[in-house]
């Protein structure tokens, strides 16, 4: 009963490890895309919360792609909190967290100006009839 009970909770923190994996590997090929278009110029904000609030304000019109900052979001506010109590407890964790923001933020970049160029596509394409 004990062996399985240790193969069950061994399995299961593998199975947690790895889907942190993942979603770490595809927050990170986002996060370090090339902006698409001409949006370079455009978008050069370095505040997660700052682009959070323009992609509420900018509705995706493609009905093929739904994206939300949702996971970011919460990992951003973890970076938050790490933060805050980090300097007391492990100062370099500061730096660190300060570096993911950053990611975050370009995360939230990125897919902002993929949602305006595929709305850009969908506008084209209505302006068309």
């Amino acid at each position: 009963m004990l062996i399985s009970l240790l193969i069950l909770v061994v399995s299961l923190a593998a199975l947690i490890q790895f889907a942190a994996f993942t979603w770490r590997a595809a927050f990170l090929t986002i996060a370090t895309a090339d902006l698409p278009g001409d949006h370079t110029k455009h978008f050069v904000v370095n505040d997660f919360e700052e682009v959070s609030a323009y992609e509420k304000l900018c509705p995706e019109l493609g009905v093929r792609v739904r994206t939300r900052f949702g996971s970011v979001s919460a990992y951003n506010s973890l970076l938050h909190f790490t933060m805050s109590i980090g300097d007391s407890i492990f100062p370099s964790a500061s730096g660190w967290a300060q570096r993911e923001m950053a990611l975050c933020a370009r995360y939230a970049t990125v897919t902002l100006a993929r949602r305006l160029e595929r709305n850009q596509v969908v506008a084209a394409e209505l302006s068309s009839f």
